[in-house]
């Protein structure tokens, strides 16, 4: 741990950037190499991209914000062993190799070791060359070598996948008994340049339209694949992240996927996973599926958490392994939910709201998943309370997770006390910060009363949280846009 607390020479910025009151920045001093390390890492990934951006095939390199998310996601599920199909130039490798530990290890497969050498000096400058094992060639004969051994099986931590689409499915196949119980297969371009819902007569480009079946496919597969549950990100060109969550597949499930993909039976596996697993899972999608239909017809539906939002939510907690949790701004308690159903047994969220008759309309449904012994519900205005809090110093560093979906003009101000609250590692998410696309509209736009209002809270807090040397941010188009603070000091 490097220190809490502010450097001196970023305060003025913060200041003179936000409209936030000068007494939050706190002017003690954080370790200045800590401040330069970020910034250097985020330019080797710049250095990479410009490099790329001048090659026939720069559409094949990650994009910054996805890549960007990788780094933090690595660092979340504290990934040690990972390996990486189709690294082209090497932006995602060099991203994820700068999340790993200075032991870290990385298998690259690509059929092309001209392009990675593209990338290569900036991955030596960066000091993570010795990270990444790279293997020149076709990666599927490798793959069945290492299923082969069956010490190798449940060894990844996560694998990323962005090579052949063709080949996606031949992949799953395999990366299933490689990633570990708990682990993350993340399969970029999921959503294949938007080519999915486009019509059949759809104007295409001819490579757009030969791999959007195997992508299809690819899709279905995995929404009905119980060894895995899976969340769908629109970053970049889509990313579909499955976690690991049990070894076998269950014989009656075989059918449905043959029947609705194009999956030959041989690579099924035929042994027998817990009815009440698959049973389970569908049960809580359909207690999330009640509470927002139940929402839809309140006179403030929009205030509701957006079901892919809550999806990434539910994962995210189960992936940091989170037990004490915060949430601020609850409404119906859609997204309390989705982090409820995440938790252990004996996992528990704060949940902080200044109308309980809201909280009672999605009450029932909280009860009748079993989940409601993990909520505290609290009525009332959040910063009384979290000022007693901060002034508690056992509370200190206490909470994994902290959700703020709240009143706007006080983002900043429950940062302020957040930072104290959330423990070194632990994240907090501020939701809508991409405020209904507002934030880059001309300032002439036609925008809703309450839009033009808080839109200006948003862009500060937006600003206050890139330049505030205490977190590590990535925003995602998730929902209306949530922005996620890893705490580093």
């Amino acid at each position: 741990m490097e220190g809490s607390l502010l450097q001196p020479n970023i305060i003025p910025t913060n200041n003179s950037r936000t409209r936030n009151p000068s007494e939050w920045p706190l002017p003690e001093k954080l370790n200045p190499q800590s401040t330069k390390k970020l910034a250097t890492k985020a330019s080797f990934k710049a250095m990479l991209s410009t490099n790329t951006f001048w090659k026939p095939a720069n559409l094949m390199t990650t994009s910054a914000d996805e890549g960007q998310f990788l780094n933090m996601l690595l660092k979340l599920i504290n990934a040690k062993n990972t390996m990486e199909i189709g690294v082209y130039t090497g932006y995602s490798l060099l991203s994820t190799a700068l999340a790993l530990p200075e032991d870290g290890k990385i298998l690259a497969l690509d059929i092309n070791r001209e392009n990675y050498e593209i990338g290569l000096p900036i991955i030596e400058k960066a000091g993570v060359a010795h990270k990444i094992d790279f293997r020149e060639g076709p990666a599927l004969p490798l793959l069945d070598e290492m299923v082969n051994d069956v010490k190798l099986h449940g060894s990844f931590d996560f694998i990323f996948v962005d090579a052949d689409k063709d080949n996606y499915l031949n992949y799953h196949k395999r990366l299933i008994d490689l990633i570990k119980i708990g682990g993350v297969i993340g399969y970029d371009n999921t959503l294949w340049n938007g080519s999915l819902v486009a019509p059949p007569d759809a104007p295409l480009r001819k490579y757009v339209r030969y791999y959007r079946d195997f992508v299809l496919e690819l899709n279905k597969a995995l929404a009905v694949d119980p060894r895995v549950e899976i969340c769908q990100l629109p970053v970049g060109d889509g990313i579909t992240l499955c976690r690991r969550i049990s070894s076998l597949l269950q014989p009656n499930i075989i059918p449905i996927i043959i029947s609705r993909t194009n999956i030959p039976s041989e690579w099924l596996l035929p042994e027998k996973l817990s009815p009440q697993s698959t049973k389970k899972l569908a049960t809580k999608a359909s207690f999330k599926a009640m509470l927002s239909t139940n929402t839809f017809w309140k006179p403030a539906n929009l205030m509701t958490t957006s079901a892919d939002e809550g999806q990434f939510l539910n994962m995210l907690l189960k992936l940091i392994n989170a037990k004490n949790t915060m949430e601020i701004g609850v409404y119906t308690g859609y997204s309390l939910l989705s982090t409820a159903l995440a938790l252990p047994e004996d996992g528990k969220i704060l949940a902080l709201d200044i109308n309980r008759e809201n909280y009672e309309i999605g009450l029932p449904i909280i009860e009748k998943a079993g989940v409601a012994h993990k909520i505290d519900f609290r009525e009332g205005p959040a910063l009384p309370l979290l000022d007693e809090m901060v002034n508690d110093v056992k509370l200190h560093g206490s909470f994994d997770f902290i959700f703020v979906d709240a009143d706007k003009d006080n983002y900043l101000n429950y940062h302020k006390r957040l930072i104290d609250l959330i423990k070194i590692g632990g994240v907090i998410g501020y939701d809508n910060t991409l405020w209904n696309g507002s934030l880059v509209a001309p300032p002439d736009a036609p925008l809703r009363k309450y839009v033009r209002y808080y839109r200006d809270f948003v862009l500060e807090l937006n600003k206050a949280l890139a330049v505030d040397p205490r977190v590590e941010i990535c925003q995602l188009p998730v929902g209306d846009g949530i922005t996620l603070c890893r705490r580093i000091s």
